[in-house]
């Protein structure tokens, strides 16, 4: 009983721990039997640490455009943060190093519409990426274009997430529906994993359309090829014009394409239609 005391008294300094018997040890009554005898060993005790989570403060997160000398790290954070999770990326496995990624991660880094979220902290002073967000204009003619890039590669799963990319521009029909040159698409949103469920992305997505009723685009549109990024989607009011379940997508052979994990199994495009604004001469 000392030996049972004592470890309940170790197990009680170390906070968030939980304390564990093996019930052998207190199947005998008052008979003094061999097993009862055994002193407790420390395999019959285990202490398991709760989990750690991130100190996150939304109050130290700040917006800012990117420039050019964020390039490197915006490069960076899509190798490591958006392509790895990417549902249209890991369900073809597409390798890490791949030359179609590196592309991608170069195109996204030096143009378009950036937008970063950095984190600051107060003990450093110091500030990390959080998240990203880029913008492009894409063109009706763009979904022939990555057709031909397709026929063009040699890579299958490159030639799917191409063909895929062109059929999300050209099925939902929208620039018939509202009747507009371009569309303004939102291609890149994404957080760091360790940061996801704090609002970040959601920041981010609304700040985006707020640029975009400030530069005047006539329609703003956002693929979202997660549940979460659907999520944040549908919680900044943007409306759902287009689903299509990932299944229903397959190649000229007739086989289905992507294999994504759950919860991931639909890609949703949703827009917010930007109202002019009006200038007063003075």
């Amino acid at each position: 009983m000392n030996v049972l005391r004592t470890l309940s008294h170790h197990a009680a300094r170390r906070p968030g721990a939980l304390l564990w018997f093996s019930p052998r040890r207190f199947e005998c009554k008052k008979k003094k039997t061999e097993e009862c005898r055994n002193p407790i060993t420390p395999c019959d005790v285990a202490f398991m640490e709760p989990d750690k989570k991130t100190c996150f403060d939304m109050r130290n997160v700040t917006l800012e455009r990117a420039s050019q000398h964020h390039g490197r790290m915006i490069s960076s954070f899509l190798n490591n943060q958006h392509w790895p999770r990417e549902p249209t990326v890991t369900s073809l496995y597409l390798p890490p190093d791949s030359r179609y990624l590196q592309v991608l991660s170069d195109k996204y880094a030096y143009s378009g519409d950036r937008l970063i979220a950095l984190e600051k902290n107060d003990r450093t002073d110091e500030r990390r990426l959080i998240g990203v967000a880029v913008a492009n204009k894409i063109f009706p003619w763009m979904a022939n274009e990555l057709e031909e890039w397709g026929h063009s590669t040699t890579d299958k799963a490159e030639r799917h997430r191409m063909f895929f990319q062109a059929h999300c521009y050209r099925h939902p029909n929208l620039f018939k529906k509202y009747k507009v040159d371009y569309i303004w698409d939102i291609e890149v949103l994404c957080t760091a994993s360790e940061v996801s469920g704090h609002g970040v992305c959601s920041l981010l997505l609304r700040h985006m359309l707020e640029e975009g009723v400030d530069a005047r685009h006539p329609l703003a549109q956002v693929t979202a090829t997660s549940t979460y990024l659907a999520a944040a989607c549908e919680h900044s009011g943007m409306k759902k014009e287009w689903s299509m379940e990932y299944q229903d997508f397959v190649d000229s052979a007739g086989q289905r394409a992507f294999y994504p994990r759950k919860p991931h199994t639909s890609v949703n495009i949703y827009v917010q239609k930007f109202k002019p604004k009006a200038f007063y001469c003075t």
